[in-house]
């Protein structure tokens, strides 16, 4: 694994194109809850050799080059991680996105993006068999990991 500064993701992509790492294997990024990991997978098809090359961006301002010019086979990666993660890819040549519809939506795989369904499925655990405790205390509703709790009504 090679860790590079994001201002020198592309300029040490590209050095390791010229090294003989030509395929692009995948690219994804990891919300690590302070930062996003942006995650190249690099192939030397020649050795079979095989690279994990690792950028540190900011959670509030994720912006990198585009790997596009340098391996075509970015193209789908860099709008997937663009849309899922909210990262931008600076000289991308079609940034259209990819998966999603609606524009203003929070990108879906960020820590900080709460999901709305959680709010309507039942979470386990979060209230004991008949809704009522031992004692026949009607136990208290326990929000699931990211549902803030203006979203959930009260009930009886």
């Amino acid at each position: 694994m090679r860790t590079v500064e994001s201002s020198r993701w592309w300029e040490e992509l590209s050095a390791l194109a010229v090294d003989g790492f030509t395929y692009l294997d995948y690219l994804t990024a990891i919300d690590r809850g302070t930062h996003l990991d942006l995650v190249a997978h690099v192939v030397n098809p020649d050795t079979v050799e095989h690279l994990l090359v690792v950028a540190a961006l900011p959670g509030d301002s994720a912006v990198v080059d585009s790997l596009v010019p340098l391996h075509a086979g970015a193209n789908w990666h860099e709008r997937e991680a663009a849309e899922m993660f909210g990262i931008t890819f600076t000289g991308h040549p079609d940034p259209r996105r990819l998966l999603l519809r609606d524009e203003s939506a929070a990108p879906p795989l960020r820590k900080s993006t709460p999901l709305p369904a959680r709010v309507d499925t039942p979470w386990p655990g979060a209230a004991t068999a008949g809704g009522d405790d031992a004692a026949g205390r009607r136990a208290r509703r326990q929000l699931p990991p990211g549902v803030p709790a203006q979203w959930v009504a009260e009930g009886p």
